[in-house]
């Protein structure tokens, strides 16, 4: 039996675990719940949504580079340390059972005193016993829950540890985690040992209402255990860094609704209604209770926060040695890294500080537009390796809605939403500022001045963090000058004013600067002759057949005469910058923009020459390389079934001019293909042409496996080669009665996943090899070369050579024999 002083002390003991025993007056429990304050947002939602965002795009490129720093010399050195191995991976295990033992002790404790106090008929200290008793089960109901929760996610996901993968000796891929249904081989997502602490969770949640000092160091030491003994477990390669994080974030959520479930259930409803805001909240009849609302300093440091730590997390990723030619995140780069993100917070804090100047539905609506905008420019850089430079804008701004709908795909508006609820959350529902004051002209000012000295002070925080380390981030920022384009959403705001400021559009309607004002055709032809030029989409040379590729993919150009050049530069990386950079007298040797879109191009100056002329389109505009000369769409009903066509319609199209060419002058005429335009490559083949097989569909070429986005690209060259090859044959067999030629330029190449780019449009001075270097073929027929005196000797000759897209210009007045004061003969690859 208990004697009457131990059950005193017991009861003693029980009322301090009680609800009633501590009063905290800033945030004391709520008298009707006794439940401190809590936000769902933070507690719920935000763990959720990092949770699934890790699961379903885990950081793999991070995860080796950090497991890189213990991986030496073919194996885990800190494997063999017996030391590591038993204070933090077994003790933080023995440590938990010994903390669980102890809570469940002291349930059978709360238990058996509450029993003896109803049997004396304490009804008030009976209750007290059964709170105790009450948090004493949630804890270890929710420690058990979150101890077989990460068991069976480890058995079912089919992850694999550091120590089985390829990029460490083993043969084993890195995986992402799979559905857990059924058990699979891996058993290595979550973290397991992390789970051994990270499992104490449930003990700072049983005590935060009577204890909150003391659950502050029940959390501290669940943090500390989980994290020692996961780092411990990465050190050895047990372990990636991400699987780590993912248990600490089940076992939290875990236990965070356990706890909201059986102690607040009943302001879940109202809390779910103040997430749609203040007014919502209010419209419905209930009360806001602290925590219920977000206050302007959460919504301006958590906005800034997801700016930096999301939006610009590539950024981030790369100074921390992801992208690092070791691929190595050393403690220096982290440190870079952690410190770039802590002044990009204050720095963005204070630009959203400075928004709280105008009023509050300006604000609102800067914000909005503002985390739209870093969201789009996330997504972009995260799924494509896109980076919102000036250029990569122009694009954006020059697509139409067809093309811009390729891009679409379930991932990449899930990618973008993923990227912009949270945040568009915090700018909609917290407590704006209002910056227009109605009072007294003394107190706005005072307002304003006050606030602008917080933005001012806020920045100068930022700096000062940037100084202390600003050596190792100029010099990044030095080395890698996309970096600074990384910054979401500055980096869209400030391209975006800049190409609007100083670039012109490539399709404007305006007169065009006459570069030579008596160009004169000088051949004399007898008889129809006609030089078709056509312009190729987004082929690069590295996938061309004709260069040696590993793949056939040129198997009809390669039975016919044609003349291949294998070394051909581009422009640019963009229609918009190449095609009226190739069809101008300015190329890249002297590239400036403003002049290449002031001066008349190629089209033009023939046409003015007395050179039959027409430009027949199958893309979404010729981007001004028209402008002056007679130009059509493609179109053909058997070619063309949903309003876009394949690049057989421009067959037709040939077919079509052969039949009216005029017989006292030549005749150029411009093809504008459709190519191999993506991200939709396996729209750009038939199924005759679908050599290689499966293809990717989705518009979002990163989750597709690489060798898919592949196979659809080279099926599209394919295809192209069959429209030259057929394009070839026609002219052939005219050949009794026409001259005929034909040339063939892409205008830029395109990225299959390089360094994890996609697409094209990088900047010039950082556009790897695979978007600048693209193929080029020449045909003529023997009526051709005798007209107007073409030596295949020369071309082939030239051939063999470095080629550049300036050479069009040049080399087309050559082959139709046009003098002009623009020519100059060092470019002609006739001469």
């Amino acid at each position: 039996m208990l004697s009457i002083e131990n059950v005193s002390s017991a009861r003693i003991f029980a009322m301090k675990l009680s609800f009633s025993a501590l009063s905290v007056p800033a945030c004391a429990p709520d008298p009707q719940t006794d439940v401190r304050p809590w936000s769902l947002a933070l507690w719920l939602i935000l763990p959720l949504w990092c949770l699934v965002w890790l699961w379903t795009n885990p950081p793999h490129a991070f995860d080796l580079a950090v497991e890189r720093n213990f991986f030496a010399d073919g194996g885990w050195p800190w494997h063999a340390m017996g030391s590591l191995e038993f204070w933090l991976h077994f003790m933080p295990k023995v440590a938990s059972i010994v903390i669980f033992l102890c809570i469940a002790a002291g349930a059978f404790f709360a238990l058996h005193c509450a029993r003896s106090a109803r049997a004396r008929g304490d009804g008030e200290a009976a209750a007290d016993y059964e709170a105790g008793l009450k948090r004493t089960l949630y804890a270890l109901a929710a420690g058990l829950l979150c101890v077989t929760a990460v068991w069976w996610l480890k058995e079912s996901t089919g992850v694999f540890c550091p120590w089985s993968v390829e990029a460490f000796g083993a043969k084993e891929p890195v995986k992402d985690p799979g559905l857990p249904f059924f058990a699979q081989p891996g058993r290595c997502w979550p973290s397991g040992a992390a789970g051994s602490g990270f499992c104490l969770l449930p003990a700072y949640f049983m005590l935060r209402d009577a204890k909150p000092r003391l659950a502050k160091l029940a959390l501290l030491f669940a943090m500390a255990s989980g994290l020692a003994a996961g780092i411990a477990r990465c050190m050895t390669g047990a372990h990636f860094v991400s699987h780590v994080a993912a248990s600490f974030l089940i076992d939290w959520t875990i236990s965070a609704l356990l706890y909201v479930l059986v102690f607040d259930r009943a302001s879940i409803s109202r809390k779910v209604t103040a997430l749609l805001g203040p007014k919502i909240l209010a419209a419905s009849n209930l009360e806001a209770r602290p925590g219920d609302l977000l206050p302007w300093g959460a919504v301006l440091f958590g906005t800034a926060a997801w700016w930096v730590l999301f939006f610009d997390a590539p950024m981030l990723s790369h100074l921390a040695g992801v992208g690092s030619a070791s691929g190595v995140a050393t403690a220096s780069t982290l440190t870079l890294a952690a410190g770039a993100a802590l002044a990009f917070i204050f720095i963005s804090a204070a630009l959203i500080e400075l928004f709280a100047l105008f009023p509050r539905r300006v604000c609102r609506g800067l914000l909005l537009v503002s985390n739209i905008t870093g969201a789009a420019a996330f997504a972009a850089l995260y799924l494509y390796g896109t980076t919102m430079t000036p250029d990569m804008v122009r694009n954006f701004i020059a697509t139409d809605s067809r093309e811009a709908l390729g891009y679409l795909s379930g991932r990449s508006a899930c990618v973008f939403l993923a990227a912009l609820i949270p945040v568009l959350w915090l700018g909609l529902v917290g407590e704006i500022p209002n910056g227009r004051l109605k009072p007294g002209f003394g107190k706005a000012t005072l307002k304003t001045l006050g606030r602008t000295g917080k933005a001012v002070g806020l920045a100068a925080l930022g700096v000062a963090v940037i100084g202390l380390n600003f050596q190792s981030f100029a010099g990044a920022m030095r080395q890698d000058k996309t970096l600074r384009y990384q910054i979401a959403p500055v980096n869209v705001f400030y391209s975006g004013l800049r190409t609007l400021a100083a670039d012109a559009s490539p399709e404007l309607n305006r007169p065009r600067i006459i570069v030579d004002p008596a160009p004169k055709l000088e051949a004399k032809v007898t008889r129809p002759a006609v030089l078709v030029v056509v312009v190729g989409e987004t082929a690069r040379a590295q996938n061309w057949g004709l260069n040696g590729y590993a793949r056939d993919t040129t198997p009809e150009l390669k039975t016919l005469p044609v003349l291949n050049f294998p070394h051909v530069t581009a422009c640019g990386t963009s229609t918009d910058v190449s095609l009226p950079c190739m069809m101008s007298r300015i190329g890249r040797s002297d590239y400036n923009r403003e002049r290449i879109l002031s001066e008349e191009q190629l089209p033009a100056l023939l046409h003015r020459a007395g050179v039959n002329v027409l430009w027949v389109d199958n893309q979404s505009g010729c981007k001004g390389a028209c402008a002056g000369v007679p130009t059509r769409q493609a179109a053909d009903p058997k070619n063309c079934p949903d309003g876009e066509c394949m690049d057989a319609a421009l067959v037709d199209e040939l077919k079509r001019e052969l039949e009216v060419l005029p017989a006292d002058r030549p005749t150029v005429l411009f093809l504008h293909m459709m190519g191999s335009h993506g991200p939709a490559y396996y729209r750009r083949s038939d199924d005759a042409r679908k050599a290689f097989r499966p293809e990717c569909t989705d518009a979002d070429l990163g989750g597709c496996p690489r060798e898919t986005v592949v196979n659809a690209y080279d099926n599209s060259i394919r295809y192209t080669d069959h429209v030259l090859a057929e394009m070839i044959r026609t002219l052939e067999g005219a050949s009794n009665r026409i001259d005929a030629g034909l040339l063939y330029l892409s205008d830029h190449g395109e990225s299959l996943g390089e360094s994890g780019l996609f697409l094209h449009g990088a900047p010039w001075w950082m556009a790897p090899a695979e978007q600048t270097q693209v193929p080029a073929v020449f045909w003529m027929n023997d009526g051709w070369a005798k007209t107007f005196h073409i030596s295949r000797e020369k071309l082939r000759a030239r051939a063999s050579g470095e080629v550049t897209q300036e050479s069009l210009w040049h080399t087309v007045l050559g082959l139709v024999d046009v003098k002009s004061t623009t020519y100059r003969p060092e470019y002609d690859l006739t001469r």
